[in-house]
């Protein structure tokens, strides 16, 4: 036992000598349960430095000095014989290695900490993380304000395929987004179906109306949001149903942008009704699909399947959830 000490020993400072002077070497050949009791406490700073956290955002998030940090690290690659982290320029930066384990990392504290955070129950109560597409983020405020919830809620905004990928980190607990994601890994609880309207002038042609083809409005302009969100993808798939192929004179990511630019003539635009608001100066026409039904978006709550949450966090859900999200409703046309 004394010799496989020293050997141990031997073997990390030889590792550390080596790296310094840029020679690679084999690491000792040891138990896996020997590296798993050693180094479980690297697992949230991987996950922190994968998110994109620097050594000092990460010491300060986990309690620690930075210089504390840099020194358990070094001794991590010590222990490990294998380089976590390297330097670029004022920075660092993940290895290939180091990026391989800190994707294992978030995936083990994913299950981990929800077990834990219901273990210390009420002396660890933190808020609920909710994303939410843009569109839907108004009308949380009222839905919070009237339900006694246990615990505060924190909203995340942006489109559907960036709040999924922060589930998928463990990075918020659930989102309301739309359409239903296709990937599987999501569990999906529909609540409400989102009407789409075609945004025009308020003196168009059109304006007056209650719903209208896209067929209509071919060679007009357009306006739209950004390709990354999945409201331009329905856009498009909606002009493309109706075999029209729109001239998109400005793209936007804010659709308050897009409503003041047609107003100013710019061109038509296609949004969620709840995302045209009532502007004096536009009007909004709902979109009739070629087969005659009035185009809509489903909305639904998304988390990650088999991945538990906290009971709190659930009961917060379950709450907001039990108040259902009230849809737009335009007045009639006069």
């Amino acid at each position: 036992m004394k010799f496989e000490r020293f050997m141990q020993k031997r073997m990390k400072y030889k590792w550390r000598i080596n790296r310094l002077i840029g020679v690679e070497t084999k690491s000792v050949n040891l138990p896996i349960d020997h590296y798993l009791s050693q180094l479980v406490g690297i697992l949230p700073v991987l996950r922190e430095l994968r998110r994109g956290e620097t050594i000092t955002q990460t010491a300060k998030r986990l309690g620690m000095s930075q210089p504390a940090l840099s020194r358990t690290i070094s001794r991590w690659e010590s222990e490990l014989s294998v380089r976590l982290v390297e330097r670029r320029g004022r920075g660092i930066e993940l290895t290939a290695e180091g990026a391989a384990l800190a994707d294992a990392a978030i995936e083990a504290l994913s299950v981990f900490q929800p077990a834990l955070e219901n273990l210390l129950g009420d002396r660890n109560l933190r808020p609920v993380r909710l994303g939410t597409l843009r569109s839907i983020a108004g009308e949380l405020g009222p839905l919070i304000g009237r339900s006694s919830l246990p615990t505060n809620v924190s909203i995340t905004e942006g489109s559907s395929d960036d709040l999924l990928r922060l589930i998928e980190r463990g990075e918020i607990d659930a989102a309301i987004i739309g359409p239903k994601p296709t990937d599987t890994r999501f569990t999906w609880q529909f609540i409400r179906d989102q009407e789409i309207v075609l945004v025009v002038p308020k003196d168009h042609r059109l304006s007056h109306h209650d719903a209208v083809e896209l067929k209509e409005v071919e060679g007009e302009h357009f306006v739209a949001m950004t390709n990354k969100y999945t409201t331009r993808d329905l856009a498009d798939q909606l002009c493309a149903e109706a075999g029209i192929s729109p001239t998109i004179s400005v793209e936007s990511d804010s659709s308050y942008t897009l409503r003041t630019y047609v107003a100013s003539g710019l061109g038509l635009c296609i949004l969620p009704e709840i995302m045209a608001d009532l502007d004096p100066n536009i009007a909004t026409v709902q979109v009739r699909r070629p087969n005659g039904e009035l185009a809509t978006r489903e909305i639904g709550l998304v988390k990650m399947a088999g991945r538990p949450l906290p009971t709190q966090v659930n009961a917060t859900l379950r709450m907001l959830l039990a108040r259902p999200i009230k849809a737009f409703r335009r007045p009639p046309s006069q």
